[in-house]
């Protein structure tokens, strides 16, 4: 594979104003869960994520396709073809450029109320999935190594030169293999609740089986299992589209599922894993006291500490938050990236080229 050489016809899908809640979306959300869940939780779960979409799911959406146009996005969302792939971001803030991986299939907006806290001493970056408005830009390549080169490819054409780097979960472990690979572009890298250091030996096949059996649930179970605050009262069904990317088209829907399938694999080669020892960029791991979607997540993080060599690791564990930290505890995760990333401002952490 050669992901500079890549190239491809797209196509855009009109955004709807509903969402097609579906298994795909079931199995596909960042591959959280690492460990199979009881039968009477997986009950609670889908309760809260039938509760929080009303009792009802959105019907199929106009199968229309048109001719992919940035003037069709919102003002706040911007977009700069990678590759031959359309790469939808927002850009916000003034100082050292921060991007942030977000994970399929969250949305910019999934991040906004906490990029505005950060924003004020950053520019925060947050690159939607790629491939998800164009599945076929990706030529059915959805593997790790390929979204490294697209975000790398992504950093040379905004003309950003180093930038920090971070992600959470699945998006965590891309930030620090980002790091790894692409050291002459990385300032920092921040990893929330991230997976840099699972392997598939410990239940992720299992998880990975339950995902692909149940048609129930979605993004409200997600967020009710993963953030203490919406597990007590979930978010409204529009505040959750607006989350997330619209989704329309079968192929959207397999792009996700794409994703989440290379991911599984990239997990159980030990991808990010391997990469530990030789990663030397500065790092900040964050991790939630109550984090259910990782149940082991201190082990997890135990281990990356022990990996990564090179560099000695700035560990904060939050308390009073599930995996999605920075939902539970905006203002203190704000606050710790916005420390970390001025005590390793890029001035002083770019490495050097010739």
């Amino acid at each position: 594979m050669n992901p500079g050489n890549l190239s491809g016809h797209f196509t855009y899908y009109q955004p709807i104003a509903g969402f097609c809640l579906t298994q795909t979306m079931v199995c596909c959300i960042n591959a959280h869960i690492m460990h199979p869940i009881r039968s009477r939780s997986l009950g609670i779960l889908f309760m809260a994520a039938f509760l929080s979409f009303g009792g009802s799911f959105p019907t199929a959406a106009d199968p229309l396709r048109v001719a992919f146009n940035p003037k069709d996005l919102p003002p706040d969302l911007h977009t700069v073809s990678v590759q031959n792939i359309p790469i939808v971001y927002s850009d916000q803030g003034k100082g050292d450029p921060l991007i942030i991986l977000s994970s399929y299939p969250l949305g910019t907006k999934f991040w906004g109320d906490w990029v505005a806290r950060l924003s004020t001493s950053v520019r925060v970056i947050v690159v939607e999935p790629p491939g998800i408005r164009a599945p076929s830009s990706m030529g059915g390549d959805f593997s790790s190594l390929h979204l490294l080169y697209i975000y790398r490819d992504f950093v040379k054409a905004m003309g950003l030169g180093t930038v920090h780097v971070m992600g959470e979960g699945e998006g965590g472990g891309l930030a620090v293999a980002f790091g790894h690979h692409f050291p002459e572009i990385s300032g920092a890298v921040v990893s929330i609740d991230g997976f840099e250091s699972v392997n598939w030996s410990e239940g992720f096949g299992g998880v990975l089986k339950l995902f692909e059996q149940s048609a129930t649930g979605g993004f409200g179970m997600l967020l009710s299992s993963g953030s203490l605050k919406y597990g007590e009262q979930p978010p409204s069904r529009e505040a959750m589209e607006k989350w997330l990317v619209p989704i329309q088209e079968e192929d959207q829907k397999k792009a996700i599922h794409d994703r989440f399938k290379a991911f599984a694999s990239d997990v159980q080669e030990s991808y990010i894993l391997a990469m530990l020892p030789n990663f030397n960029r500065p790092f900040l791991l964050l991790r939630a006291e109550n984090d259910q979607l990782l149940p082991d997540g201190d082990k997890y993080a135990q281990r990356t500490r022990s990996q990564i060599r090179k560099v000695t690791v700035d560990y904060q564990v939050i308390p009073k938050a599930g995996h999605f930290a920075f939902l539970d505890q905006p203002d203190k995760v704000a606050e710790l990236v916005r420390t970390f990333l001025s005590n390793n401002a890029i001035s002083k952490t770019a490495p050097r080229t010739n």
